[in-house]
């Protein structure tokens, strides 16, 4: 130790710490000592840990560690003679260290965040943290503090955290949790690695694990393009298709749409009112692109409808057999063995007047088109989900958005937290859309999705 004594030693530190520096320690601290030790103004740290017997005249290892982890090589060198390069050698031993390697995980992960970004991030937790809260949150460590009071994160499950990956700018973010994942399986003692040691699996059953599952590890969760057609009136300009109403309420169904898809971790484009032509020109934009390092595709398109097919806002018919075929094998190859999905929001059938503020997604356009049932690629990796059966309409409220959409944005988003697949997430939106009835009416809506999907589909 520097010639300093042990009490003025203590003392000049915390003079010579900020109170950004404090915030940052305390948080390292979280396991080690009572948070409400630390929530007055004028408490010194570093009293704390003496007076509960962590650090003492003979023993300031712990001291020398949080000024490591703090970047303070200034303060090492000048109170411990101590190096840099000293103490990175020294924290190669585990079992020297005093902070647990799950806390230090969340400390790296809070740096990689600059406190810009904080305002955009925090939006994503509205619905898990009080307004309040998250108006007290002043850095990512304050929010992790927040997430592991509801339980959200917690270091025997990281699927949370990996989760928020998705929507961190830096990509080191989620490298680091990886990185923590296989330091911790390798760690004797470890609860990773004692799960593993008491039922050590096969290789048959990891083989079998891994390709039970959809592959969600690319640098990019993805994107989601968003196709929402409003304004009808060119197409009320052609004979026989008068009847093409505006679609009041996809505004609702866009809004939804985007919150969830990005909570998940996608790019969401969203595209108003193409003409036909133009949504075959923005979907082959989009499968000339290189998803390479995409996990997935998704492309929802909100429009009126008739027997497989959507219309575009000029009246002009496309097949949805001509869509979905664009990113087969051949068509773009960034995306083979990875999922493609479909959500059509638009009527399959002819449509019939409503008594009630409900408007449809059909038009009275000609029943004389040829109907292929096979509206996906007959290969694998598809999945198209239709907010209606062949020959029925789907349902719309025009202030609160159509029946499908927003079960499906609802069911999304409950199954968040809970690793759900997209199938069961899709059969649920089933349940609740065949217990839902139109006021004053018997009329009710059954979506009904189409697969090829070879493995389950988790956003995790």
């Amino acid at each position: 130790m520097a010639n300093f004594s042990y009490p003025s030693m203590l003392y000049k530190i915390t003079e010579e710490l900020e109170s950004s520096d404090i915030s940052e320690l305390t948080f390292l601290c979280k396991d080690l000592i009572p948070q409400q030790s630390c929530n007055g103004k004028d408490t010194h740290l570093l009293t704390i840990l003496q007076e509960m017997g962590l650090i003492d005249e003979n023993n300031t290892s712990l001291i020398e560690e949080l000024l490591f982890y703090l970047k303070r090589n200034d303060l090492l060198l000048k109170y411990f003679n101590l190096t840099k390069s000293t103490m990175v050698e020294r924290m190669k031993n585990p079992a020297i260290a005093k902070i647990p390697p799950y806390r230090c995980l969340l400390y790296e992960l809070g740096n990689l965040v600059p406190n810009s970004e904080l305002a955009e991030i925090k939006l994503r937790f509205t619905d898990i943290l009080p307004k309040l809260t998250l108006e007290k949150v002043t850095s990512l460590w304050d929010l992790f503090i927040e997430l592991e009071k509801k339980n959200k994160i917690k270091k025997e499950d990281l699927s949370y955290l990996k989760q928020m990956s998705h929507y961190i700018k830096d990509k080191n973010f989620k490298e680091l949790i990886l990185g923590y994942e296989e330091q911790t399986a390798a760690v004797p003692g470890s609860i990773i690695a004692a799960d593993s040691q008491r039922n050590p699996p096969s290789r048959t059953e990891e083989s079998e694990l891994s390709s039970a599952f959809y592959k969600m590890n690319h640098k990019r969760r993805g994107i989601c393009l968003i196709i929402s057609n409003l304004n009808f009136s060119k197409a009320r300009e052609n004979p026989g298709q008068e009847d093409f109403t505006d679609r009041k309420g996809t505004k609702k169904d866009e809004e939804s749409l985007y919150k969830v898809f990005t909570m998940l971790g996608f790019q969401v484009d969203t595209k108003e009112d193409l003409e036909g032509n133009e949504i075959i020109q923005t979907i082959n934009s989009y499968r000339e692109r290189n998803h390479e390092e995409n996990d997935c595709f998704i492309c929802c398109i909100l429009s009126h409808g008739d027997k497989g097919i959507i219309y575009g806002t000029d009246g002009q018919s496309v097949p949805i057999r001509d869509l979905t075929s664009c990113f087969c094998r051949t068509q773009c190859s960034t995306l083979n063995g990875k999922p493609k999905l479909f959500f059509i929001q638009a009527c399959q059938g002819k449509a019939h007047q409503q008594l009630v503020p409900l408007q449809t997604d059909a038009c009275n356009a000609s029943v004389g088109r040829r109907f292929s049932m096979c509206l996906i690629p007959d290969e694998p990796d598809f999945l198209l989900g239709m907010a209606t059966t062949f020959r029925y309409v789907s349902y719309r409220d025009p202030y609160h958005g159509s029946w499908y959409i927003q079960s499906l944005c609802k069911q999304l988003h409950k199954s968040y937290q809970s690793n759900e697949d997209i199938i069961s997430i899709l059969t649920k939106v089933n349940q609740e859309l065949s217990q839902k009835r139109a006021k004053n009416i018997n009329v009710t809506q059954m979506s009904e999705p189409w697969t090829t999907l070879t493995r389950k589909l988790v956003f995790y």
